[in-house]
């Protein structure tokens, strides 16, 4: 009977991105929203990537939850991940790339529909516009969720993008339920601010009735407070949430527990490639909550990291970071 313990179970879309860059009229031409993540059949974003040969490309095992889970695991952490994953070569690279990284992995059966896959695309600025096709993931459901991993992590850590599908959705509230009958804390990640647009209703009550953490960027926390400005936005999202971790692109960011709010800055870093960036900074902060560590002091690991993430094309770190974290927390710069 297995016992080991985690610091944070995450639970997401096993998705395998393919990342091609391009110029932003292409972004224009095809009447994509510039820095959205939007859900498409697998028709479709097929007959999008066949049009980008000749293209720089790079393919990796990837999805939000799964690059925090990741980025834990680099950060000298352990860390679980539930998803779904098809029975094809991508389900295979990907069950290969979660061990290879050391992070638990188990998609609890497997089914006959592919494996996730998202198109990236990365303009000059480094911004990314996601279209994603579900695939397998779209099957993830409450019988996947691993109620004793649950009780066995300190923190269960909930990608917002589940809530794009009914049955992610039932996943999701299965999970934090776990965790909630098991005295487990939940954090959430709004993901997305698409997904904010869609799902605001489903978001606010999962943040108002059961999370314990929030991570947001500046614009999907002013969508979901319905702010004007970044501190309205922050306060908006701490109104419903102990604890609120907002990034602010270059400036670093805002953390909110109870009434006590402090900016964390920035590095100011060349920009090649934003994928990521959100998913690994909210890695350094659950890595540092779950070793003792201070909000503000779990941000600069999260802020250091994703500051680092964005001069490399990927949405992975490059070397682990367990060995830097004394030096982080003593201002080295990434």
């Amino acid at each position: 009977m297995e016992t080991q313990r985690y610091d944070v179970y995450g639970i997401g879309n096993a998705i395998v991105d393919t990342e091609v860059r391009v110029d932003d009229p292409l972004i224009a031409a095809h009447g994509l929203r510039k820095g959205y993540m939007s859900l498409v059949s697998a028709d479709a974003q097929a007959g999008l990537l066949a049009g980008l040969d000749g293209y720089a490309r790079k393919a990796a095992a990837g999805g939000s939850a799964a690059n925090t889970m990741v980025g834990v695991a680099q950060f000298g952490g352990t860390a679980f991940f539930t998803a779904k994953v098809g029975t094809d070569m991508d389900g295979a690279l990907y069950r290969e790339s979660m061990a290879e990284a050391g992070v638990g992995f188990d998609v609890g059966g497997h089914i006959g529909a592919p494996t996730g896959t998202c198109l990236v695309l990365v303009t000059p600025d480094g911004e990314r516009t996601m279209q994603t096709a579900l695939g397998a993931s779209a099957d993830l459901t409450p019988a996947d969720v691993d109620a004793a991993r649950i009780a066995r992590s300190q923190l269960l850590y909930v990608e917002g993008y589940l809530f794009g599908s009914p049955t992610g959705t039932e996943a999701a509230w299965a999970a934090i339920r776990a965790a909630k009958e098991a005295g487990v804390g939940v954090a959430l990640s709004l993901s997305d601010p698409g997904m904010v647009e869609a799902f605001g209703d489903a978001f606010r009550k999962a943040v108002r009735e059961y999370a314990d953490i929030v991570f947001c960027n500046e614009h999907e926390g002013r969508i979901y407070a319905g702010a004007d400005s970044r501190e309205s936005a922050l306060n908006g999202v701490a109104k419903d949430a102990a604890m609120v971790f907002m990034t602010t692109g270059a400036d670093g960011c805002l953390v909110q527990a109870g009434a006590d709010v402090q900016a964390v800055p920035g590095h100011r870093v060349q920009v090649v490639d934003t994928t990521g960036a959100g998913d690994v900074f909210a890695a350094g902060v659950l890595y540092g909550l779950t070793h003792a560590l201070a909000p503000a002091d779990a941000a600069r690991l999260g802020v250091f990291a994703s500051a680092r993430i964005v001069t490399q094309f990927g949405p992975r770190l490059e070397a682990p970071l367990n060995e830097a974290v004394s030096a982080i927390l003593n201002g080295a710069k990434p």
